[in-house]
C-alpha cells in the first residue's frame, strides 16, 4: 500500500491509500499515481506533482486551458450519451439525431424505430417529442460548457483552478436516464 494520486484534469483530486493497480482501475481519474507528498490540488506538470505555490502565471494559462477542454469533453460525454422519453431509450450523437430528423420528413402517420432500448412503434407525434428533447438536452449540454468556459476563463489563482468543480452544473450524468417525458410510446 501506498499514497496514491488520483488525477482528473492535470489536477490530484484525491490521494488514496491503495495499491498502484487498484487505483489505476478506478474511473474517473486522467492519471494516476505515487503521490508523495502531494495532496488535492497540486498540479501534474510534465509528469511531475507540483504544489500550486510553486506555479506560474504560465502555469496558470496552461491549467485554465486544461480545464477548458475537459469541461468541452465532458460536454460531449453528457451530449452524445443518450436519454429516456417517455420510457424510449434513445441516443443523442450527431448520427442519431440525423436519423431521427431524417425520419420526421415524410413521416408515415406511425413508424418502426429501433431505440437504444429496442424496438418501438411510434407516432410522428411521439417522433417529434423525441427530436425536442433531443434538441433540449443537447443545448443543456452546450450552455453548460459555456458556463464553464465562462467560469474558468474568470479564474485569477492556481488555488482557485485547483478547487474548480468540473463535475457540476450539467443536464444530466452521462448515460443517464434522463426522463424528457415527451413521448409516450
Amino acid at each position: 500500500m501506498s499514497r496514491i494520486a488520483l488525477i482528473r484534469g492535470g489536477w490530484v483530486a484525491n490521494v488514496i491509500e491503495a495499491e498502484l493497480a487498484f487505483a489505476q482501475a478506478l474511473p474517473g481519474y486522467d492519471h494516476v499515481m505515487e503521490a508523495g507528498s502531494a495532496g488535492p490540488g497540486w498540479l501534474l506538470v510534465d509528469g511531475v506533482l507540483v504544489h500550486p505555490a510553486q506555479v506560474s502565471t504560465e502555469d496558470l494559462a496552461e491549467a485554465k486551458r486544461r480545464l477548458r477542454e475537459r469541461a468541452t469533453a465532458l460536454r460531449w460525454e453528457r451530449e452524445t450519451g443518450g436519454i429516456t422519453v417517455g420510457g424510449v431509450r434513445v441516443l443523442t450523437g450527431i448520427e442519431d439525431q440525423n436519423r431521427i430528423a431524417t425520419a420526421l420528413i415524410g413521416a408515415p402517420a406511425t413508424l418502426d424505430f429501433k431505440a437504444e432500448s429496442g424496438w418501438v412503434t411510434l407516432t410522428l407525434a411521439d417522433l417529434q417529442g423525441i427530436a425536442d428533447a433531443i434538441t433540449t438536452h443537447v443545448q443543456a449540454c452546450f450552455s453548460a460548457e459555456r458556463a464553464h468556459h465562462e467560469a474558468i476563463d474568470a479564474i485569477a489563482s492556481i488555488e482557485a483552478a485547483a478547487q474548480y468543480d468540473l463535475d457540476s452544473g450539467w443536464p444530466t450524468p452521462s448515460g443517464s436516464r434522463m426522463d424528457a417525458g415527451a413521448a409516450d410510446a
